[in-house]
């Protein structure tokens, strides 16, 4: 088909289109524009008079809080030390030759549950973070692994005794830091020696 005659045909379409549209509109004789009202309500009146203060409640008087018993170095010789309740025992740290691989030694507590927080192909950017974390207070460790023929190093928190208490810590975590961690079994893949 010659391209003319497209174009022809196509402005043609084009204007029985418009006429069909615009036609009825301009022969309807009505009046196209409409007036809306708007009933707006009166502006409500404050009372113009001044509220007085309410008095503050009556509190009941706080029960006698019983005096912590003294320090344990206070304590006299023939009584015993009160027992503290500890997870596990404190393995003894033996000082390292290295000092660049301080994280065995941060692991304190026995458990079967850690929480990974992240995979770093920079041991530096690990430690700082096993860093930060450990001044939060956190059990934070390091452990380097090799994947497909590269080293990396992770970061972990932990061991914790149950899942229950890894997933809460790792929810505790994600609150406050914003870094989904996951719970991974404590073993020799996660540090455990």
């Amino acid at each position: 088909m010659d391209e003319g005659l497209k174009q022809r045909i196509i402005g043609a379409v084009v204007l029985i289109i418009a006429a069909v549209v615009f036609l009825p509109m301009l022969l309807s004789g009505q009046d196209e524009t409409v007036q809306v009202e708007v009933e707006v309500p009166e502006a409500p009146v404050l009372d113009s008079q001044l509220m007085e203060p309410v008095a503050p409640a009556a509190l009941p008087e706080p029960a006698a809080v019983p005096e912590m018993p003294a320090s344990l170095s206070e304590a006299p010789p023939d009584v015993p030390a009160p027992a503290v309740a500890e997870s596990a025992p404190a393995p003894a740290v033996e000082p390292e030759p290295e000092a660049e691989q301080p994280a065995p030694a941060a692991v304190t507590a026995t458990g079967d549950w850690v929480i990974q927080l992240g995979s770093f192909s920079s041991a530096a950017n690990a430690e700082g973070l096993s860093k930060d974390l450990r001044t939060q207070g956190y059990n934070a460790y390091t452990h380097s692994a090799t994947v497909q023929g590269k080293p990396i190093t992770r970061v972990y928190v932990g061991p914790l005794a149950s899942r229950e208490a890894a997933n809460r810590l790792r929810d505790e975590l994600e609150r406050k830091r914003g870094s989904k961690g996951f719970v991974v079994a404590f073993d020799a893949d996660s540090g455990r020696d």
